[in-house]
């Protein structure tokens, strides 16, 4: 009976030793497997960017919520980028109309501008929209819609104006 009593205490521990044998071992392996190859989309230098104030149509930008108080992040469109503008909008009246009445004014005046700047109809395109709004606390400072395209599939390098797909 008393060598029962020792297997009990002496499992736990070898189960312990064969896991940490194991874990190292993978490890190990690990280091001579290949290492994954970098992204396409990787570059060695970095892009230059530059603050505007505000936005115009062709400003390429890889954020929209990367605003400052200095303005927004603007990068070459012809490095990889992930929005361009390509519609400025604005939105009529001296008081601000409301949440609503400017999204609406939004979708509105963004779709409608797609087609002509991407060159297919917006129901057929692979490429989608996005829009600035201003709000009832920004109102003073600027009443435009700001239209932004960009690929749902990833960064784009260069224009997509006349991308036609």
């Amino acid at each position: 009976m008393p060598a029962s009593r020792h297997r009990p205490a002496a499992a736990p521990i070898c189960a312990l030793i064969g896991a940490a044998l194991t874990l190292t071992g993978c490890s190990a392996v690990a280091d001579l497997l290949p290492a994954a190859p970098p992204s396409a989309t990787a570059t060695t230098r970095p892009v230059a960017t530059r603050i505007a104030p505000r936005l115009a149509v062709a400003d390429c930008l890889d954020d929209l919520d990367a605003a400052s108080p200095a303005g927004f992040p603007i990068v070459p469109c012809a490095a990889a980028h992930a929005y361009e503008v390509y519609a400025i909008l604005p939105v009529p009246g001296e008081d601000y109309p409301g949440d609503d009445a400017v999204t609406a004014a939004a979708e509105s005046g963004c779709a409608t501008r797609f087609d002509a700047f991407a060159g297919i109809a917006y129901r057929g395109s692979a490429l989608d929209f996005a829009y600035l709004t201003p709000t009832d606390a920004t109102w003073a400072g600027g009443r435009a819609v700001t239209c932004v395209i960009y690929d749902p599939a990833g960064a784009v390098a260069g224009t997509l104006a006349g991308a036609g797909r």
